[in-house]
């Protein structure tokens, strides 16, 4: 069986996974608008776009995770891996990411920008936090994490 980690066919799925999800958060924002500008109908139309994208988003990440998180690498499915790829995810976020984007909106004269992904930095410290109680609960033998 050909190899689909690292393939072009690997890059395209991530590149399509990353305009889907993109596409998916820009229509659902410009719905907001036109319905807080009274227009009921172009919102409603716009949220069925993102819905669709969505769901073309999703079918990206069905292949995806034959090789791993897009975005770690790491492996996806179980529940146990999933919760480990976001804390990872999380993690880069709030140590290297965003502090690297706050130092350079700072030096390019963006206070207001560097405090906002600042803000996205303390926001992803307490995501990584509230994850890391969910692995610990789904550790836990007698755990009802996900089950009712």
């Amino acid at each position: 069986m050909v190899e689909l980690r690292g393939s072009r066919t690997h890059q395209h799925l991530l590149e399509a996974f990353a305009r889907e999800a993109q596409a998916t958060v820009l229509l659902d924002h410009y719905a907001q608008i036109a319905e807080i500008e009274g227009y009921p109908e172009a919102a409603d139309a716009l949220r069925e776009l993102a819905a669709s994208q969505k769901l073309q988003a999703h079918g990206h990440l069905d292949y995806l995770r034959l090789v791993g998180d897009p975005a770690t690498g790491l492996p996806v499915g179980a529940t146990d891996n999933n919760l480990m790829a976001v804390l990872t995810a999380d993690g880069a976020d709030q140590r290297d990411a965003y502090p690297t984007m706050a130092r350079t909106a700072h030096a390019e004269g963006f206070p207001e920008i560097a405090s906002w992904f600042e803000t996205l930095a303390h926001s992803k410290r307490h995501h990584a936090s509230r994850v890391r109680e969910l692995i610990d609960e789904h550790d836990e033998p007698s755990s009802s994490v996900g089950r009712r």
